[in-house]
């Protein structure tokens, strides 16, 4: 990403990190990461659920409230483009863990010499 995406994603991220804050959500989650396409037409932001058999519940709640979060973002970060918003659970770190578990247990089968 370019510097100017970069700067895009970090607004994107603190100004949805409080807005989601103020959500009554089932579980804790938070905004693992924000993309945002090079023309700022698009963003996806990745969030990552505490308690994974909400993770359904609470993007359908982001979902129902996608549209006052677009509105709030447009009016605050005062950008001729702003990006338009979808959700995503954001899976890279249960997936950094598994490969960890499994690196620790190669290294655990390995005979010593």
């Amino acid at each position: 990403m370019s510097r100017r995406t970069d700067q895009v994603a970090s607004l994107i991220q603190q100004e949805l990190g409080q807005m989601i804050a103020k959500l009554e959500l089932p579980a804790l989650t938070t905004i693992s990461k924000v993309e945002v396409t090079p023309d700022l037409k698009l963003g996806k932001i990745g969030i990552t659920v505490l308690d994974n058999k909400d993770e359904k519940r609470i993007l359908e709640i982001l979902q129902e409230h996608i549209y006052e979060m677009q509105g709030e973002l447009i009016r605050k970060l005062k950008m001729r483009i702003v990006p338009r918003i979808s959700f995503v659970i954001d899976k890279s770190e249960e997936y950094a863990s598994h490969i960890n578990k499994l690196l620790r247990e190669t290294k655990e089968d390995e005979p010593e010499h």
